[in-house]
């Protein structure tokens, strides 16, 4: 609760960083409603076009920028108390790389772990035996919950890279000695921040619901596209805060400055 109290602490207390971000998924969101304004019957096949998969790649590829400088921003302002947004691109692009590295080795072990579980389940299918079939089932879900603790063991490698300033494989070993000693502390945080998230989710949906009834569906589909957007913003700062407040506390690294902060 700390950590989260924390978490909402920066990001009202930085409504700058929250408006970047703010910004930048409205463009996303703008784009995907202009883009998909058109009727697709439900019966035809939903593909994509180029433009549109482009624009997808390319968001991805920016949100790992996004996301570096909003690191560093965060990490600041909880180590020394001051958030230093003139270095937010500077950030973006020193951590770029090893995020970007960092997230396709988690991609790749996700989908080493998906294609073995299906392996075993696609190899014993014809055997039409009862047993084999439960059997294998049991070792695909036994290596997909594998799959799960390890990307668990994960979660804190961004923090630990941004507020320790090291590398991939250092950030990976520090994040799973970290998450080790506090593993349900970590996953309870996770769950309570997507409970939080859901809540207000549900709340704004009911809003803006009210709202745009009585609207054109392309103007509702703004509003609701402004609202997510600054939902996602802001929540997307307390969620960081909140992860890297915790990961500071538990390798004990966060300063009397910042403590008195909140």
């Amino acid at each position: 609760m700390e950590a989260i109290k924390k978490g909402f602490g920066v990001a009202s207390k930085n409504l700058m960083l929250v408006f970047i971000l703010f910004v930048f998924n409205l463009i996303w969101n703008m784009v995907n409603i202009a883009s998909n304004g058109s009727y697709v019957p439900v019966t035809a096949p939903v593909i994509p076009p180029a433009p549109t998969i482009a624009f997808s790649i390319l968001f991805v590829l920016v949100s790992i920028f996004m996301q570096g400088g909003s690191l560093g921003a965060v990490r600041d302002y909880i180590k020394i108390g001051e958030m230093k947004l003139s270095q937010f691109v500077s950030y973006g692009l020193k951590y770029y790389p090893r995020l970007l590295g960092l997230g396709l080795i988690i991609i790749l072990f996700v989908l080493i772990i998906a294609v073995i579980a299906a392996l075993i389940v696609a190899a014993t299918a014809p055997l039409n035996n009862v047993i084999v079939t439960v059997m294998a089932s049991i070792a695909a879900i036994a290596i997909g919950l594998v799959g799960i603790y390890f990307v668990i063991l994960l979660v804190m490698s961004p923090y630990a890279m941004v507020s320790d300033e090291i590398g991939i494989i250092e950030a990976m070993k520090r994040s799973m000695g970290v998450v080790k000693k506090s593993f349900w502390k970590i996953v309870l945080l996770l769950i309570l921040l997507i409970l939080i998230a859901i809540g207000i989710g549900v709340l704004l949906g009911i809003v803006t619901g009210f709202i745009t009834v009585a609207l054109p569906p392309k103007v509702g589909q703004m509003i609701i596209g402004v609202v997510n957007s600054l939902f996602n913003g802001y929540f997307g700062i307390v969620m960081m805060a909140s992860f890297m407040a915790l990961y500071m506390a538990l390798a004990g690294q966060e300063k009397t400055v910042a403590q008195k902060i909140f």
